[in-house]
């Protein structure tokens, strides 16, 4: 009976949304979720999402002035499982210092079956103690192995610096990081045991957030005005490429942070059939294509605009998410926001949309506002990736209805509505 109601109060929505908007506007479409218990304090997540081939999604959850953590989802089971503290998993509860708040990059699963990662900062005292021994010690490489439920924690990556960006490459067995806040190149290399700095290549306020890796093991950044860097593991080496995103020029920022970088790709994903990367860039979510095998330089095409297509080519469109995934069927989800989204930093709450690209054909759909069962709103998305049974996931935040005479558990406000974190499940036909 309880789901039949909200199956047809779903229906009931979604027909009077037609009628208010008319032709204009897409139907909502209707995602599943899973809640994490007990972590409704959790206020972000960026990136840190992975749907292993065992059918577990991992996830880092974010909480700024405390201790992130480190979940799982187990879909066959049907339950959320919480590893623990990263704080506590790295050793560090008793240090009275800048605490590890979060996983702020994508995971990487190991051809041992690890899951590798690297651990971040959320509380800078504004720079204050930045680089001090009062201040965050730094980012962790480290693993969890899903056979045994246990951590293992490989040392500090770049002291005082978090790992702001990362991505971990099986061929090489190397996780990658970009630090936060001096933009440094970091890797681990888990079988020799050894860290590596390479140096800057990036401003502080335009840190890269993805690095992409193609089925050689290179690695891919952006940085500067559009521009792309590789890594080459076999030369342990850093170049420039001579192909150039499409963004478009900066200009005054309506609704969003000025400091906000609009000059790099926001985050990519590799296809194995094509041999190409898939990437949005921050400006305007222009897609993307970008062949790093034509010519010496690499190569760009521009295939469209992600926007909500009532925003696509205004001024304001919001800043672009990281929550962009390869389907089974060869179609690219793509979770845009409805207005300038950062959790509780974001302009104001509103729906997030679930856009395709169809790589077959060309062809892009909104598939409209995404709605839980009960027909509240997801405020906005900042991680995908798709399962091995074709499941679309995404991490955000989603809409709390305060109760009367019960506590609200919320990680915060987005404008007046509270949000907590979700895992959100999208089936496709």
């Amino acid at each position: 009976m309880w789901r039949f109601r909200n199956a047809r109060l779903f229906s009931l929505l979604r027909a009077a949304s037609c009628l208010a908007a008319g032709s204009l506007l897409a139907a909502p479409v209707q995602v599943d979720h899973r809640i994490f218990p007990g972590l409704h304090l959790m206020d972000g997540h960026w990136a840190a999402l992975l749907a292993a081939s065992d059918g577990k999604v991992y996830a880092g959850l974010a909480y700024h002035g405390s201790d992130g953590h480190l979940v799982y989802y187990d879909s066959k089971a049907d339950r959320v499982v919480d590893v623990g503290n990263l704080t506590e998993l790295t050793g560090e509860s008793h240090l009275k210092r800048g605490p590890q708040s979060k996983i702020h990059s994508k995971f990487g699963e190991g051809k041992d079956g690890r899951i590798y990662y690297g651990t971040h900062a959320g509380w800078w005292w504004n720079y204050s103690r930045f680089a001090t021994r009062e201040g965050y010690p730094g980012g962790h490489w480290m693993a969890f192995d899903p056979r045994t439920g246990r951590v293992e924690d490989f040392g500090l990556g770049v002291p005082n610096e978090g790992v702001n960006t990362g991505n971990y490459d099986p061929l090489f067995n190397r996780i990658y990081g970009m630090t936060h806040p001096r933009g440094h190149f970091v890797y681990y290399d888990v079988a020799k045991r050894k860290a590596v700095d390479k140096g800057r290549v990036n401003n502080w306020e335009s840190i890269c957030r993805t690095l992409a890796i193609d089925d050689r093991g290179n690695v891919y950044g952006s940085f500067g005005e559009g521009r792309i860097f590789k890594y080459d593991p076999e030369a342990d080496s850093i170049s420039e490429l001579s192909a150039k995103l499409p963004i478009r020029e900066k200009g005054v920022s309506l609704g969003r942070d000025y400091n906000k970088s609009e000059t790099a790709f926001r985050t990519m994903v590799w296809d194995p059939k094509t041999r190409l990367f898939y990437g949005v860039e921050e400006s305007a979510t222009i897609l993307f294509s970008f062949d790093p095998n034509a010519g010496s330089g690499g190569e760009v095409r521009r295939l469209g605009q992600l926007a909500i297509p009532s925003m696509a080519g205004e001024r304001e469109v919001p800043y672009a998410t990281l929550s962009l995934t390869l389907g089974r069927d060869r179609k690219l989800y793509y979770g845009a926001a409805g207005r300038e989204f950062d959790y509780g930093g974001s302009a104001g709450a509103a729906a997030a949309h679930l856009i395709t690209y169809d790589l077959n054909t060309g062809k892009m759909e909104d598939l409209g506002e995404m709605l839980l069962q009960d027909g509240r709103r997801v405020l906005g998305t900042n991680a995908a990736d798709t399962g091995p049974d074709g499941t679309i996931y995404m991490v955000g935040a989603i809409e709390v209805r305060p109760q009367a005479g019960k506590p609200v558990e919320a990680g915060g406000k987005i404008g007046d509505t509270y949000y907590r974190l979700a895992l959100l499940m999208y089936k496709p036909r």
